[in-house]
Formats: C-alpha cells, structure tokens, sequence
C-alpha cells in the first residue's frame, strides 16, 4: 500500500477530549509511538475553525491532516492508517486475520453510534423535544449490545487490537455521557477486560473529559 506521508514533517489530528471516536486514533497514536509525527490539534466542531473546516468539510472529529495537507477522516480509516503505514500493522491483524474479531469490532461502532444518539435524546429531552420511540429502541440496543459483547469477549485476541480500542472507547464514554447505565452489571467478564484495557498508558492519557 502507498504511504501518504513519509517526509518527516508533522502531521495534525484534530480531536476534542470528548470524542471517543477520537479517542480512539489517539490511542493508536500512543501505541504506536507516533507522537513525535502527529501534533493533536482540539477544534470543537461547532466553533466553525477555518483550518478545521476546510480540511473536514463534515466538521467532525477525528481529522487527520498528513504534511501535503491531504485530509484522512472517519476515526476507522484514521486507525487504519495510522496502524498500517506509520505502525505495524499489528492492531489491526486480528481483525484482518479473524471475522469473529472484525464483527466485535463493528459492534463496538453500532454501540458507539447508538450511546451518540442517545445523547442527542438527551440534549433534545432539555429542549422537550424527546422522542419517547426513540428513547426506548436506544436503550434496548444499548442493553442488548452489552450483553453481546459480554457473551463474545473469548473472540478477542490476547494481544490488544484495535477491537479492544474500540471497546474501550465505547464503555468509556458511557461513564462521560450515560453514567446512569450499570454496564457493568451481570457483565463481568466484560468488566475486567475494560478495568485492564484502561489501565495501558495510552489509555490513561486520553481518558475522555469535558
């Protein structure tokens, strides 16, 4: 595969400390040692920077500009090539290698995107907008989606991959945006797989906060 980026100068990867999805390329960064290559950027998304706008017309985080100012998005393809062509490659074998790995994965993300909407019946609930429909088919799939992971944690590959990131993203930002969901409850082989995920240093570093 063609690197995009090989000359040396430091790339930038915007990112807000609320993002999972962010999170999770900066965990890839740390893992990979790559923080001397990549200058993390914070541009909330609705503050409209230029810079920020102009290399991710979607205006969502994360972004990761390389040094000839080609813009990579979507934090699955960010992963990918930050593992693949400045790692690597090893967080991102198991998937490649198992399906069983690669379903876990895309599970994670279905949770990640369904936790988002939730948030968003959060904000619109203030406002008196929630939709009671809505509300309850989240909270079920979040439910269900636990229980899956819970049952499926034996797929995973003993060595951390980017399904575990992605895991751990996602349980993470339960705590920030849905503390009010016992995840951990009749769940426990789930529970000591995060308590032991978060415990890396690249998790530490990029614990999500307002």
């Amino acid at each position: 595969m063609h690197c995009l980026s090989r000359s040396g100068k430091r790339m930038k990867l915007y990112y807000t400390h609320a993002s999972p999805f962010a999170r999770s390329a900066r965990i890839v960064v740390r893992e990979h040692g790559l923080e001397g290559k990549v200058d993390e950027v914070v541009s909330h998304p609705f503050d409209g920077a230029e810079d920020f706008i102009k290399a991710n017309p979607l205006g969502k985080v994360p972004c990761l500009v390389l040094d000839n100012g080609q813009a990579i998005m979507d934090s699955e393809v960010i992963c990918a090539y930050l593992d693949r062509e400045l790692g690597d490659g090893r967080l991102g074998r198991a998937l490649e290698a198992d399906w069983a790995v690669r379903t876990f994965y895309s599970v994670c993300s279905g949770l990640l995107d369904t936790l988002v909407l939730l948030r968003v019946e959060k904000v619109r609930e203030a406002e008196g907008l929630r939709s009671a429909f809505w509300w309850g088919r989240y909270q079920a799939a979040i439910a269900r989606t636990l229980d899956y992971l819970e049952a499926h944690t034996a797929a995973l590959p003993d060595v951390v991959s980017l399904a575990q990131i992605n895991l751990a993203c996602a349980i993470n930002y339960i705590g920030l945006r849905h503390a009010e969901i016992d995840w951990r409850h009749g769940r426990s082989a789930l529970a000591r797989l995060v308590d032991q995920l978060e415990q890396r240093e690249s998790l530490v570093a990029t614990r999500l906060h307002d």
